[in-house]
């Protein structure tokens, strides 16, 4: 019993003593009247409130919000403006924390239905608007591509390839992105540009192949490997002239020997012989005639 006695005497003195302290403290923030006016002593400033703060610019946002920043600049495309055309409010206490609906803007201030009826739920495709340009393959988009790119839709119906048979997404792994050929396709040969897998090729009917007068005889030769080696080694005349100069127009396409050597020989010699390769049995390694007097 005396123990305790002792204890509580003893808790009774530093109770008190912690009490006599904080009146020591409070004192001079104490008014005259007795009331309290503050727990601290901080003399006013006024002339700190006696201008007009400016509005924050789009930089200093950026030393809060580094990542929204980096996403606008990198990815806003047109979105790229002063942060406050959009936040009028912001910083305000939102208890749903996360549910930013109160002050946060909405597409339709600025936005027309931009892409008709069909996409009206911006956010789906657009999941962020300070990077409105990146716009990932999601199913809500991968299922509508056909609805504003019908013509890529209809050329690979109509012209059917390997590309027919691919998801959209397998080429174009974000909206807008193109993908070099060579990611998934061999080049003809060493050295082959990209450009130029394009001028014979359109991506979307591959198959439906045409070009130009300056693509090159190695292009050909890819695919034509036995005919380009020939007509590499030819003596004839044939040998100077670029497989576009008679397979013009279209893949595939065979002239008549007529349009470029008209009827050079006797009328009874062409009516005999109705067909060239008859005598010149290869158009792309010609026997050549001897000149006199050589073997």
């Amino acid at each position: 019993m005396k123990g305790n006695t002792m204890f509580e005497l003893t808790r009774g003195a530093i109770v008190a003593g912690l009490l006599l302290a904080v009146l020591a403290i409070s004192g001079p923030a104490c008014a005259s009247d007795g009331k309290t006016v503050a727990t601290v002593a901080i003399p006013p400033a006024p002339e700190l409130y006696a201008v007009q703060p400016q509005p924050l610019t789009v930089t200093q946002c950026g030393q809060c919000h580094p990542g929204v920043f980096a996403s606008i600049r990198d990815n806003g495309a047109k979105h790229r403006f002063d942060c406050q055309k959009c936040h009028a409010s912001f910083h305000a206490y939102n208890p749903k924390k996360g549910g930013w609906d109160a002050i946060m803007p909405k597409c339709s201030s600025c936005h027309t239905d931009l892409h008709g009826k069909t996409f009206t739920d911006c956010a789906s495709c657009h999941v962020n608007p300070h990077a409105p340009k990146k716009v990932a393959m999601e199913s809500r988009l991968l299922n509508a591509c056909g609805e504003c790119h019908t013509n890529p839709k209809d050329q690979l119906a109509k012209y059917p390839s390997k590309h027919s048979k691919l998801s959209c997404q397998k080429c174009h792994t974000s909206h807008g992105y193109k993908p070099s050929c060579f990611d998934c396709h061999k080049p003809h040969h060493e050295g082959q540009e990209l450009a130029t897998c394009i001028a014979c090729h359109s991506v979307h009917k591959p198959m439906l192949i045409s070009y130009g007068a300056d693509v090159p005889p190695v292009t050909c030769g890819s695919c034509h490997g036995k005919v380009y080696s020939k007509w590499q080694k030819t003596p004839s005349r044939h040998g100077k002239v670029s497989c576009v100069t008679c397979h013009y127009s279209k893949h595939r396409f065979v002239p008549q020997c007529s349009e470029c050597h008209g009827m050079p020989h006797k009328a009874e010699i062409h009516s005999r012989f109705p067909k060239c390769i008859s005598c010149h049995i290869d158009v792309h390694d010609l026997p050549v005639m001897q000149q006199k007097g050589k073997p």
